[in-house]
């Protein structure tokens, strides 16, 4: 039996014809197996079990001080705290 675990999945993010460049999205999820991961970022999703926060429509630049790399910065900080808490038992 698998536990359940926390991971950072990203996904390209809808946007009108009129906005040029790359957007993604980015999610912090419960998953059932984390070796893996659900392909897609939606409840309906097969193995996932909650999404915790999202971060849409994030501009893909080419330096650190894009938004898609400042929320996969986040999002690995805010999995790395919920895992630490379920460990301990906190959650």
């Amino acid at each position: 039996m698998t536990v359940p675990g926390y991971v950072v999945l990203t996904a390209s993010a809808r946007m009108p014809a009129s906005c040029k460049g790359r957007y993604r999205r980015v999610a912090v999820c419960l998953v059932a197996d984390p070796k893996h991961p659900p392909a897609t970022i939606a409840l309906r999703a097969k193995g996932m079990l909650e999404i915790v926060r999202t971060w849409e429509a994030c501009n893909v630049g080419q330096t650190s001080r894009s938004a898609y790399f400042r929320a996969r910065v986040e999002a690995e900080a805010l999995r790395t705290k919920l895992e630490t808490a379920a460990r301990e038992g906190m959650l």
